[in-house]
C-alpha cells in the first residue's frame, strides 16, 4: 500500500513575436542560471571528491557530498554517500534520519523502516525516529504498531502537542471520533494555537453536526489569518447546514481579505446564489470569475449553462455546455443538457 503522506500559443503577429522573443530571452536567462547552479554544485562535489581521496575516513565529507548529490537530483549517489557516512560514524542520529527519508523518496519504505528501527534501538529516546516509525506504520494501516511508538515518544516528551495530533489521526483512521477528539484537545492543552489541531477538530465536529466546529475554524483563522483553508471550511459548514447568508459572508471575506481569485470561494458563491437564492444572473458573475482565473474548470461552464437556461437564454446555455464538453467530453450532465436543448431547438426549427 502506498503512502498517504506522501503537482504557448504562437502567433504570426509581429508585436507578439517581439514579446515572445523577450520571454524566450528570460527563459534562456533562467535556464542559464539553472545550468550555472548545477555547475557550481558539481564543482563542490568534485572538490569534495578530491578531499575524500586524501581523507577517506572522514564521515562528514561523505555527508556533505551526499547533500550536494541530492541538490543535483542524484538520489542514488546521495544514498551511497550517506551509507558510507553512517558506516564510518554509526553514532550520528541525523545520518539515520536523512538516509531513511531519502530511501522513502525512492519508494524503499521497508529499508527506511529498518533504518529507523535500528536507530531506535541505538537511540531509544530519540522522538523523531519514533514519530517517523509511527508515520510509516500508520501509512500501511498498522495502527497498533504506530500507537506503540507514539506512546513511547510521549513518555520522553509528554508535552509534545504533535504526538497527540498524530495519535488523533490514527483514531480518525480507526473511526474512533471520541478518542480522536480527546487527543486533539490534549494537543491544544500544550499548544493552544496549534493550527492543525483546530482544523481537525473543526472537521470532526462538522461531520458530527456540532456547532463547536465553528469555534475551531475561527481559532484556526485567528492563528493563520492569511490561510484560506479555515475560511473555506467555515463557509462549507454554514453552506452544508443551510446557513446561506453566513456562508456568503464568509466566502466574500475570504475573497476580500485573503485571495480575490480563490476558485472555491468564487464557485460556491455562484452555487449558493444559483440554487438557494434564485439569482442566476449574479451567480453567472461568480462562475465567470472562476473561468477567468481557472479556464479549465468545466464545472463552471456547466453551471453557467444551467443559469442561462433558468433565465430562458437557451442559445447561451448551449454555448456554455459546448465549452464544458470541449474541456471534459465525458461530462454526462453537460452532454445530456446539450442534447436536450439541441433536440428542442431542432423541433422548433421544423
Amino acid at each position: 500500500m502506498g503512502f498517504k503522506n506522501l503537482l504557448i500559443i504562437l502567433t504570426a503577429s509581429a508585436l507578439l513575436w517581439n514579446c515572445a522573443g523577450s520571454d524566450d530571452s528570460k527563459q534562456t536567462d533562467s535556464q542559464q542560471k539553472e545550468v550555472a547552479a548545477r555547475d557550481s554544485v558539481q564543482q563542490k562535489i568534485d572538490s569534495l571528491s578530491k578531499v575524500i581521496r586524501e581523507t577517506p575516513r572522514e564521515d562528514t565529507l561523505f555527508y556533505q557530498r551526499a547533500n550536494y548529490h541530492l541538490m543535483n537530483g542524484d538520489v542514488n549517489n546521495a544514498i551511497n554517500d550517506m551509507e558510507i557516512a553512517l558506516k564510518l560514524n554509526p553514532d550520528e542520529p541525523d545520518y539515520y534520519l536523512d538516509l531513511a527519508e531519502w530511501e522513502l523518496r525512492r519508494g524503499e519504505s521497508g529499508i527506511a523502516k529498518n533504518l529507523l528501527e535500528e536507530m531506535h534501538k541505538k537511540f531509544p529516546e530519540n522522538v523523531e525516529a519514533m514519530v517517523r516509525l509511527a508515520n510509516i506504520y500508520m501509512a500501511v494501516e498498522q495502527y497498533k504498531e504506530a500507537r506503540t511508538y507514539l506512546i513511547k515518544a510521549s513518555r520522553v516528551e509528554p508535552e509534545n502537542a504533535k504526538l497527540y495530533l498524530l495519535s488523533s489521526m490514527i483514531f480518525q483512521e480507526m473511526e474512533d471520533a471520541e478518542r480522536a477528539i480527546e487527543d486533539l484537545y490534549n494537543a491544544l492543552k500544550y499548544d493552544p494555537d496549534y493550527y492543525d489541531a483546530h482544523i481537525m477538530l473543526g472537521l470532526i465536529n462538522a461531520r458530527l453536526g456540532k456547532d463547536v466546529a465553528i469555534d475551531h475554524y475561527m481559532n484556526a483563522m485567528r492563528v493563520q489569518p492569511d490561510n484560506p483553508e479555515a475560511v473555506y471550511n467555515l463557509g462549507m459548514y454554514y453552506q452544508e447546514n443551510k446557513q446561506y447568508e453566513k456562508a456568503i459572508e464568509t466566502y466574500k471575506k475570504g475573497l476580500n481579505n485573503i485571495d480575490s481569485t480563490h476558485q472555491h470561494f468564487l464557485f460556491n458563491l455562484g452555487y449558493i446564489l444559483e440554487n438557494y437564492r434564485a439569482n442566476p444572473d449574479s451567480a453567472v458573475y461568480y462562475y465567470q470569475r472562476v473561468i477567468e482565473n481557472y479556464p479549465e474548470d468545466y464545472r463552471a461552464f456547466y453551471r453557467i449553462g444551467q443559469c442561462h437556461e433558468a433565465m430562458g437564454q437557451e442559445k447561451k446555455a448551449m454555448a456554455s455546455y459546448e465549452m464544458c464538453l470541449k474541456i471534459n467530453p465525458d461530462f454526462d450532465l453537460a452532454y445530456n443538457a446539450l442534447s436536450r436543448l439541441s433536440e428542442k431547438y431542432n423541433k422548433q426549427r421544423q
